[in-house]
């Protein structure tokens, strides 16, 4: 059984280095692929000196946002050892060896995805733990910071998580396995430039009849937006590219009528207004 690691690093080649030093060693893992989004630092040359007979370390011609950045590893892993797992993995999580294991041990042939549960720095379960599929009206109550604290639309109950294994829609992004054999050469959205990248996941396999499942009793560490914090500082600057993300998602996946999404970008324009003053007053 081969199994390989992808991770995306953009301009933050030392939070990528720390979590190579932690899992090279690890003899579940057969090759890792680093590929370098295009970084405007010296994050290339410095990650390239990594490089070694499990190592690989790759480059993008662009920053073609974070779908795109792994989608070329991914291609790049399959081409050259034909995994029967593949990690996917942001350079500010921490797993152990083990973490890897249970997720082979709890997997099957329909199960497209599966996840640990994400804990933050401080050891607390990192929220939301999974969410449903996307639906229309989700948009809309999402999208308002107010409804969606209101509301808590694609929200599971928490006597959902009661057992070890759930199958659940989406799941965080930051670290999970994906069986090979259930994924071409991309996974990954390429319109969507970051955010929403997992309930186009989610909705991807939920069409293709495969599960997406969440382990509640094995965990890792997530730094939470580490590195787009360095990349992206304006809370503003960030809710409005997962608006248009969420958007997008909607655009590819359910296929409404010209004005249905006319109405949505309307909506979602008004609704920026809001967004901001509340993010101003929360931030600034």
């Amino acid at each position: 059984m081969k199994i390989g690691c992808v991770i995306l690093n953009y301009n933050d080649s030392t939070t990528t280095i720390n979590l190579l030093n932690k899992i090279k060693s690890f003899h579940l893992l057969n090759r890792i692929i680093v590929v370098d989004n295009c970084s405007k630092d010296n994050s290339y040359q410095e990650l390239k000196e990594f490089e070694d007979g499990k190592i690989k370390v790759i480059q993008s011609t662009r920053n073609g946002g974070y779908g795109y950045g792994n989608n070329l590893g991914i291609k790049y892993l399959k081409e050259i050892d034909e995994p029967d797992f593949i990690l996917i993995a942001n350079p500010d999580v921490q797993f152990t060896e083990n973490v890897i294991n249970q997720m082979i041990e709890n997997t099957s042939d329909d199960v497209a995805l599966i996840a640990p549960l994400t804990l933050d720095m401080s050891g607390n379960v990192q929220l939301p733990v999974a969410w449903k599929v996307p639906r229309l009206k989700d948009f809309f109550l999402f999208s308002s910071i107010v409804l969606n604290k209101l509301f808590k639309p694609m929200s599971y109950t928490k006597d959902y998580f009661q057992k070890d294994i759930c199958e659940v829609g989406c799941v965080q992004g930051s670290f999970f396995m994906i069986n090979a054999k259930n994924i071409g050469d991309r996974i990954y959205d390429e319109n969507i430039f970051l955010y929403f990248e997992e309930s186009c996941l989610g909705k991807m396999f939920q069409d293709r009849g495969l599960k997406t499942i969440l382990l509640t009793n094995v965990t890792y560490i997530h730094a939470h937006s580490a590195s787009i914090n360095k990349t992206i500082k304006s809370e503003v600057n960030k809710r409005r590219i997962m608006l248009d993300s969420f958007l997008q998602y909607f655009k590819d996946y359910y296929h409404y009528p010209d004005i249905v999404i006319k109405i949505m970008n309307l909506f979602k324009k008004i609704i920026l207004v809001e967004n901001t003053i509340l993010l101003k007053i929360f931030y600034d």
